[in-house]
């Protein structure tokens, strides 16, 4: 994959999986109510970015992207909301 991405766009990608992996290891704490906030300031970013990167990672079986689009689709799901 670093032959095919910029460095920028391997660090999106890299922050992506590791905050995604970090939600799905606590996933059992938060479905019970067992996490509390503040006290893991990685899961809470997780938590907070979750429902986008679950729509990032979701693509109808007829949808067509590009490979520019998803990069700023990437970007885009980090940059802070509005």
């Amino acid at each position: 994959m670093s032959r095919l991405a910029s460095p920028e766009h391997l660090l999106l990608v890299q922050r992506f999986k590791h905050l995604y992996a970090h939600y799905q290891r606590n996933r059992d704490l938060i479905s019970v109510g067992a996490y509390v906030r503040g006290s893991d300031p990685l899961l809470d970013e997780a938590m907070a970015l979750y429902p986008r990167m679950e729509q990032f990672l979701k693509q109808d079986m007829f949808q067509r992207e590009n490979y520019q689009a998803s990069i700023a689709q990437l970007n885009t799901l980090f940059s802070p909301a509005p």
